[in-house]
C-alpha cells in the first residue's frame, strides 16, 4: 500500500475515534405545535482530558440551519439581554452534568430547521457538535388516544378508560376533560404525553353511549386548539324494565292482546306468560304478544323476559274486564 494512502487511512481512523470522544445525544427530530413551546432533551460526551475544563463559564449555543449554521440561543444571555436572541429559549439542563437539554418558545407553525448544538466555555473548550435535531412545527397535532379503544364489558364490570394527549410543550400541558363525566379522573404528565385515567362502573345507562376526550392546548401565541377522540361503549346486561301494556276496559269473552315489553342487551331472547288464579302460577304463552279471552277467572297475568344473562318478570296485571248485560256493558 503507498505511503500517501496509508497516512491518508489513519488520519481517518483517528478522526472516526476522536468524534466518537465527542458526541451530543438527542432525538432525530421532534415536532411540535406552533404558538408554542417545545423541548429538546439533550445530553453530550466529551474525551476525559476536557473534562476538567468544563466549568461554571460554560454556556450553551445553538445553530440552525445545515449549511449556514446561524447562531440563534446564548444561554449566558438573560434579562433584557436575551432579547438578542433570535430563538426565545431557556436552558434546562446543567452543563457540569454533560446535560444541554434546552427548551424553545412560541416557534411559529410550519417552521422546519436542523438545530446543532455548540460548547462554549471561558477557556480552551469550545466544540461544535456534529449531531443535530430536526424540529418541525405543525398547526396541528394528533387526536388523543383512547385505551382501550373498543369496550364490551358485563353490567357491574368495573371499566378503566386512558386518553392520552402528546404534550410537545410540557409548561403547557393539554387540559384533558372527559364528556360526559362518567367517574373520578386522575390525570399524569409523563414521557412527554398526558395521560387522564377515569374509572366507573358500567351499568344499562352506559350502553351505546359515546364518550369523549378532548384535549385543549394553550398556545404562549394564537388561538387555542381543541382536539377530540370518541368511543362507545356497548353494555351487556339482563332484562330491565320489564312491563305489560294492555288496552282499556273489554267485554267479558272478548279477545284481549298483551304485550310484553323489556330493557336488554342483547335483546330479550324468549318470553313466558304466566296465568295467576289465587295461588296457582300456570304457564300459558312463549310469545312478546299473547293473546286471551277476557274473563273475571281469567284476568290476571304476568311475562317474564330472558337473554343469556339472566331473566326478569313483570309485575302481576289484571285485565280490565266489562260484564255484559241485555241493556248494555256493567262492570
Amino acid at each position: 500500500m503507498p505511503g500517501a494512502v496509508k497516512v491518508i487511512l489513519l488520519c481517518c481512523l483517528l478522526q472516526g475515534i476522536l468524534c466518537q470522544d465527542w458526541t451530543a445525544s438527542m432525538p432525530q427530530s421532534i415536532e411540535g405545535l406552533g404558538g408554542s413551546c417545545v423541548i429538546i432533551p439533550c445530553n453530550f460526551h466529551l474525551p476525559m482530558s476536557w473534562e476538567s475544563a468544563l466549568d461554571n463559564t460554560c454556556k450553551a449555543i445553538w445553530k440552525r440551519g445545515s449549511w449556514s449554521r446561524i447562531q440563534v440561543f446564548d444561554s449566558s444571555l438573560t434579562g433584557a439581554n436575551a432579547n438578542v436572541n433570535i430563538v426565545q429559549g431557556n436552558l434546562t439542563g446543567n452543563l457540569l452534568e454533560k446535560d444541554c437539554t434546552t427548551i424553545f418558545h412560541n416557534l411559529p407553525s410550519n417552521h422546519y430547521d436542523d438545530y446543532y448544538f455548540r460548547l462554549e466555555c471561558d477557556n480552551s473548550l469550545k466544540f461544535n457538535f456534529r449531531d443535530s435535531v430536526k424540529i418541525i412545527m405543525r398547526d396541528s397535532l394528533s387526536k388523543p388516544t383512547i385505551t382501550p379503544s373498543r369496550v364490551e364489558v358485563e353490567e357491574g364490570s368495573s371499566v378503566k378508560l386512558s386518553c392520552s394527549a402528546p404534550t410537545p410543550c410540557p409548561i403547557l400541558p393539554p387540559s384533558l376533560t372527559w364528556t360526559p363525566g362518567v367517574g373520578e379522573s386522575e390525570e399524569q404528565l409523563e414521557n412527554k404525553a398526558m395521560t387522564s385515567v377515569v374509572n366507573f362502573t358500567a351499568s344499562p345507562l352506559h350502553h351505546r353511549q359515546k364518550i369523549t376526550c378532548a384535549a385543549l392546548y394553550k398556545r404562549q401565541a394564537g388561538t387555542d386548539l381543541l382536539f377530540e377522540k370518541s368511543l362507545t361503549i356497548s353494555v351487556f346486561y339482563p332484562p330491565n324494565n320489564t312491563s305489560v301494556s294492555l288496552p282499556g276496559p273489554v267485554l267479558e269473552d272478548d279477545s284481549v292482546t298483551l304485550t310484553c315489553s323489556s330493557n336488554a342487551n342483547p335483546s330479550v331472547d324468549s318470553y313466558t306468560w304466566y296465568r295467576v288464579d289465587g295461588d296457582q302460577v300456570t304457564a300459558v304463552g312463549s310469545r312478546k304478544r299473547f293473546t286471551t279471552k277476557a274473563s273475571e277467572d281469567n284476568s290476571h297475568f304476568y311475562c317474564e323476559a330472558r337473554n343469556m344473562y339472566g331473566t326478569q318478570n313483570s309485575s302481576v296485571i289484571q285485565i280490565d274486564v266489562e260484564c255484559k248485560s241485555d241493556g248494555g256493558m256493567k262492570r
